[in-house]
C-alpha cells in the first residue's frame, strides 16, 4: 500500500455528466504507483464545516498525468460542497485507500458489473490490468441515471446497458440480464459494484453458474484507514462468522463471504 500521508492535489475539471452526476479529475503532484480498481480516495473538502473526510472510489486514473477521476452523484452537503469546487481548486487527500480488485492469472476473461453509482468503480480495472479481456454491464433505473457508457466501451470493447424502465438499452435488471447471457459469456469471474440489493439479486440469478464473484462493498466511514471500526460488515469464512472493515480488509470481498 502507498505511504499513508496526505497528499494536495489539483482540480483540473469538474463537471455534470448526468442527472445530479458529476465526473472530476484531480491532479497530484506525487501520484502513487500500483492504483487498482476498487481503492479510494478520502478527499478533506476546503470549508471547515464538514470535519470528516469524503470516500470517492477511484473511478480512474492516469499515470503519466498524474491524475486521478471520481465520478459522484451529489446525494448530501459534503457532495454539494465538492460539486461546486472549480479548476484550479488545492484539495489534500489520502490514496490509494483499501484493497482493490486483483484478478489472478486463471482470470482471464472478466465481466465488469455495475449497479447505478458502482459502475464508477469498474474503469480503473482494465486501466490496471490491461491484458485481460473484458464485458461491461451497466445497470441503471433509466436513460436520465447512465454514466460512462463511453469511458467503458473505450476500455472494454463490449458493454452492454441495462435500464429498469426500458428507456435504454435492456429492459429488465442487470442481474438477470446477465444471468441470460452467462452461458455464451462463459467468464471466469465476475467483479461487480453496486447497492447491496443488488448484491442479493445477483447471488441467486448467477447461483446456476460455478463462477467466483468478487464485489466492493459500500458503507460510511469516518478515518478511512481502519482505526474507527464504523465501517465494520460481516463475514462468514471457514464457516465461522465475524467482523471486518470495509476500508482497510475490503472494500472488495467475495460475494459467497459476505452476509447480506
Amino acid at each position: 500500500m502507498a505511504e499513508m500521508k496526505d497528499r494536495e492535489g489539483t482540480i483540473v475539471s469538474n463537471v455534470h455528466v448526468a442527472k445530479d452526476i458529476y465526473k472530476a479529475v484531480i491532479a497530484f503532484d506525487d501520484l502513487p504507483e500500483g492504483i487498482k480498481g476498487g481503492q479510494f480516495v478520502h478527499i478533506k473538502l476546503t470549508d471547515n464545516s464538514h470535519v470528516l473526510r469524503r470516500p470517492f472510489c477511484i473511478c480512474d486514473f492516469d499515470c503519466k498525468a498524474k491524475t486521478v477521476t471520481v465520478c459522484y452523484a451529489v446525494v448530501g452537503e459534503g457532495t454539494k460542497e465538492l460539486a461546486g469546487y472549480e479548476k484550479g481548486t488545492r484539495v489534500k487527500a489520502m490514496l490509494p485507500l483499501g484493497n482493490g480488485f486483483t484478478p489472478d492469472e486463471s482470470m482471464k476473461k472478466i465481466v465488469l458489473l455495475g449497479g447505478g453509482m458502482g459502475s464508477a468503480v469498474l474503469p480503473a480495472i482494465p486501466r490496471a490490468f490491461v491484458d485481460r479481456e473484458y464485458v461491461t454491464y451497466l445497470g441503471f433505473a433509466n436513460k436520465d441515471k447512465v454514466v460512462l457508457e463511453e469511458e467503458m466501451r473505450e476500455l472494454t470493447g463490449n458493454v452492454v446497458v441495462a435500464t429498469d424502465d426500458g428507456s435504454y438499452g435492456r429492459k429488465g435488471f442487470v442481474t438477470n440480464i446477465l444471468a441470460e447471457d452467462m452461458a455464451k459469456l462463459k467468464p471466469d469471474v465476475v467483479f461487480c459494484c453496486g447497492p447491496e440489493v443488488m448484491y442479493k439479486a445477483l447471488k441467486k440469478a448467477l447461483e446456476p453458474f460455478d463462477v467466483p464473484v468478487i464485489v466492493s462493498l459500500e458503507a460510511r466511514m469516518g478515518c478511512g484507514i481502519g482505526a474507527c471500526l464504523v465501517c465494520n460488515c460481516k463475514i462468514k469464512r471457514n464457516g465461522q462468522e465475524g467482523y471486518l472493515r470495509v476500508c482497510a480488509d475490503g472494500p472488495v470481498f467475495r460475494l459467497d463471504e459476505v452476509v447480506l
